[in-house]
């Protein structure tokens, strides 16, 4: 049902299975969330017509810039969008200078846990041979 999905001029719309994500890039802020904001606007009515409830409180509002500016903030469904520096979209951590920084900070923690996991088979007290602990590893 999301091939009518509405589109406008001035935004990017990315979609993977329920994930969904609106851009927009313009030098003035001011404008680049009036961008933001008519979509949104459409969105809700497409919304409204299929009888689909978005979940505010999964929805994000990050500007992604290397100045540190903010976008002025958007509403969908009289709700407004919480601003943050970081989003996870499709398993990537995007911080608002797409840095990578905090997408390696929890890849690196995961790790640090699986290692963790591990240690018991692979740790030195571990009754397994090098070669087989290497190779785990």
């Amino acid at each position: 049902y999301t091939a009518d999905l509405p589109m406008t001029q001035n935004t990017t719309t990315g979609t993977f299975a329920d994930d969904t994500a609106i851009l927009s890039s313009h030098e003035n802020p001011q404008i680049a969330s009036d961008y933001i904001q008519t979509h949104l606007f459409e969105l809700q009515q497409w919304l409204n017509k299929w009888k689909i409830k978005v979940n505010e409180n999964k929805s994000v509002h990050v500007t992604f810039a290397l100045r540190k500016q903010l976008c002025p903030a958007v509403v969908i469904n009289n709700v407004q969008i919480p601003q943050m520096e970081t989003t996870k979209y499709l398993g990537l951590h995007l911080d608002n200078k797409l840095t990578w920084k905090e997408h390696i900070k929890k890849k690196k923690k995961q790790i640090d846990i699986k290692a963790r996991e591990l240690n018991w088979l692979i740790g030195r007290k571990s009754s397994l041979s090098t070669e087989n602990k290497i190779l785990i590893y």
